[in-house]
């Protein structure tokens, strides 16, 4: 049976409650959030006859030449508790002896005590078994003591190294050279698995084992693999990870999810479960609660050009790429719909594209901003960041913006009439969607369908829509075509003027973005992207 789960209630009083799980719970939240704090409230506040075995982020890897040779009772007490001696082997004892009355930041140099647990414990199985035989007078199958496991473990997760426990010993042999060395010469990745098998694979049964940053040091090709191991390997324990790193978080799949929002320094956590919100993938739901920034949702892809232009502009925000439009708006409704987040700010940024200004005002109510051109790359086209980029590149501003101008009209001219149906076909599908889907049997369908289509002239609309696009190819008003004119190639095009190669001049913008000259851009900017 699984030990149980104990957390503090919210209201400060010292009771606790239970939480559910399958034999894992992983607790996040942003730093300073009082999460290495409720690990100890949970070493301290347990079942009785329980034992909590808590790794501390604060932990020295230190590999010694030879491990202590004792017996299991003591090296086992010492490593639990800090004190070899049976009569300290308590809780009591503990927060004196193993964490030196600091708990949550006492650094830990247990490495030695570690292998001297798992030297201890095959000696021990080797004199059971011993006594046993002699007793019997028959074979008796030989169990796997914690390093036999380990060794097996290894041989799974870091193929390419054999490593060996004995005589006191950690030694690794690099299987495509053959070569030998002592364990105190491995990288800090293997020197961190090494010692979290360990330390979890001696820990007595029905143990409750808390690990405060289990991700450091490990390279992600084998941090799942790693604790997915050794939760198998120990299916009668209680795993509980204290983390930050919500790549990390999103590997356990079947863990409880716990995220501590705030901590009052003293007895009170403000903690929930993470919430299950639907389009929302379970690690961007712990990306968003692992950052106490506000969050503005945005078009395109992770490190794409949307994001590295919004993230430059938005620098003290948490910038989230969703995609299209329509998942931006999505998330921002299901994010203020959602009582979990009531306290986190929230905001949407997306294209005009050829949105309607009754639109724009309506998406505004529901805290989604547009910005004043129709896609993000026209932004970077304004009349002020092309005349601070011809300077620094040593052109004459006045002849780069002409030439942009004189592009962006040319390339208008042969697209007028697509541009006037795509804008005609936007009006006409936001109309349409206000059809009333309430309707019940045919006829009630057919009178709410001919009332809206009733109301449309679609005639007008493409000549109004056409006139527009026409009297943009006429004009010097450059922001007025960022504004309207929905084209990819607007930017390249612009930009062959710069001579900076494929996507030089969207590259260099960003660079000055983040030198001195920020604040020369962002004056540019600013009227073209909401305040939030």
């Amino acid at each position: 049976m699984l030990p149980k789960l104990f957390l503090p209630n919210q209201d400060g009083t010292g009771y606790k409650v239970e939480i559910e799980h399958n034999g894992s719970a992983v607790i996040v939240g942003a730093n300073g959030s009082g999460k290495s704090r409720l690990g100890a409230w949970i070493e301290r506040n347990i079942e009785e006859n329980v034992v909590v075995h808590r790794i501390s982020a604060q932990r020295a890897l230190d590999i010694p030449e030879y491990a202590t040779v004792k017996s299991l009772e003591q090296s086992l007490n010492d490593l639990l508790w800090g004190n070899e001696d049976p009569k300290y082997a308590s809780q009591r004892y503990k927060w004196g002896h193993k964490w030196n009355n600091r708990p949550e930041t006492f650094m830990q140099q247990d490495y030695g005590k570690v292998l001297s647990t798992l030297f201890a414990t095959t000696a021990e199985r080797d004199r059971k078994h011993s006594e046993e035989t002699r007793k019997r007078q028959e074979y008796i199958p030989v169990e796997d003591s914690p390093i036999d496991v380990l060794v097996k473990l290894w041989d799974e997760i870091l193929p390419h190294r054999k490593i060996v426990l004995e005589d006191g010993k950690v030694k690794v042999i690099d299987k495509a050279h053959g070569t030998e060395y002592h364990g105190k010469e491995m990288s800090d990745g293997e020197r961190v698995a090494l010692y979290l098998m360990g330390q979890c694979l001696v820990a007595p049964k029905g143990s409750i084992f808390i690990v405060d940053e289990p991700e450091i040091h490990l390279h992600t090709s084998i941090m799942q693999s790693l604790w997915n191991k050794l939760e198998e390997a120990k299916p009668d324990c209680l795993f509980v990870y204290i983390t930050h790193d919500l790549g990390f978080a999103s590997t356990r799949v079947s863990s409880t999810n716990i995220w501590v929002k705030e901590y009052d320094g003293s007895t009170t956590w403000k903690w929930d479960f993470v919430p299950d919100v639907e389009g929302f993938p379970e690690s961007l739901l712990l990306e968003l609660m692992g950052n106490r920034r506000t969050i503005v949702f945005v078009e395109g892809e992770k490190g794409g050009k949307d994001h590295s232009i919004y993230q430059s502009i938005f620098r003290n925000y948490n910038i989230v790429p969703r995609s299209g439009c329509q998942r931006v708006i999505d998330s921002v409704k299901a994010m203020k719909l959602n009582q979990s987040f009531h306290h986190v700010n929230v905001f949407g940024i997306i294209d005009r594209d050829y949105r309607t200004d009754q639109e724009i005002e309506g998406l505004m109510e529901i805290g989604v901003h547009t910005i004043d051109v129709a896609e993000i790359e026209n932004i970077l086209l304004n009349e002020s960041t092309l005349r601070i980029v011809a300077k620094n590149q040593h052109l004459e501003p006045d002849a780069v913006v002409s030439k942009a101008l004189e592009t962006a009209k040319n390339l208008l001219s042969k697209d007028v009439e697509r541009q006037a149906s795509l804008r005609t076909c936007r009006v006409l599908e936001n109309k349409l969607s206000r059809i009333d889907n309430k309707s019940v049997g045919l006829d009630a369908i057919k009178l709410t369908v001919a009332e809206t289509l009733g109301g449309i002239d679609v005639e007008r609309l493409f000549t109004e829509n056409s006139e527009l696009y026409t009297n943009l190819t006429e004009s010097d008003n450059l922001d007025e075509i960022l504004k309207y004119f929905n084209n990819k190639g607007l930017l390249s095009s612009i930009c062959t003027t710069f001579e900076l190669g494929k996507n030089g001049y969207e590259k260099l913008v960003l660079r000055m973005l983040n030198s001195e000259k920020r604040d020369e851009i962002l004056n540019g900017l600013r009227k073209y992207v909401p305040e939030i």
